[in-house]
């Protein structure tokens, strides 16, 4: 119990990499509206950490 097969595990990181190819809802995503394309999206690992930077240097910049 709490342990997926290989298989199961590459479905998960396709639906992952890709959900809008899944129907997966707007709302879920973790990405709404990016500055710079407008678009929503799912960034997971190293691109989450530069969206972020990228995004709070852009807010500091608007503060300043």
């Amino acid at each position: 119990a709490g342990e997926l097969s290989a298989a199961e595990l590459d479905n998960l990181m396709t639906v992952v990499a890709n959900p809008r190819q899944f129907k997966v809802p707007d709302w879920f995503l973790n990405r709404k509206k990016d500055y710079k394309d407008g678009k929503f999206s799912q960034v997971v690992s190293n691109p989450l950490d530069m969206k972020l930077r990228d995004d709070l240097e852009r807010l500091k910049k608007i503060r300043t």
